[in-house]
């Protein structure tokens, strides 16, 4: 509320007061306004001891989980993750972790590094043919969007399952 205000504000207001108060009540006002700022922080405080025994485990009760969603809000996502999924055991997430995988060796530098040192492919490899690959001459090629039925562009938006292959 007086976040505001500033040392100019104050100094403003205190020079106000003695001209409208007057140098011999402004003395006896500001131990009033003690008294009463005094008086109001005891009331309040008062107030808290009262709720806190009548109320004091239901409070707790209410606190706890409250306590908890705010421990979960300082944690970082994948710590929050962990916790709740895999209760706090991170070692599942290793698996995940790309820096870890691609420490550990392939098959493809296994096999990159069996091809330097012998010069040759492993005999076991064998080159597959698919039947897709196979192109038939006489046919003429499908341009994407259009199909050899007269134009037509397919049902699918435009591309054909051979398109894919």
């Amino acid at each position: 509320m007086f976040s505001n205000v500033g040392w100019g504000e104050i100094l403003l207001l205190f020079i106000v007061g003695l001209i409208v108060i007057g140098p011999e009540r402004l003395p006896r006002l500001m131990e009033d306004l003690k008294a009463a700022i005094v008086a109001a922080r005891t009331a309040i405080n008062n107030a808290k001891q009262n709720l806190d025994t009548d109320f004091g485990e239901e409070f707790d009760e209410i606190r706890k989980p409250m306590a908890q969603i705010a421990q979960i809000r300082s944690m970082s996502p994948k710590t929050a993750i962990t916790r709740a999924l895999f209760d706090g055991d991170d070692s599942f997430l290793d698996s995940f972790d790309p820096k870890k995988i691609m420490a550990d060796d392939t098959a493809g530098q296994a096999h990159r590094q069996q091809v330097a040192k012998t010069g040759t492919t492993p005999e076991h490899a064998e080159v597959v043919e698919r039947p897709a690959d196979r192109i038939d001459p006489t046919q003429s090629p499908n341009t994407p969007g259009k199909n050899n039925d007269g134009g037509k562009p397919p049902a699918g938006g435009g591309y054909t399952w051979t398109d894919l292959i």
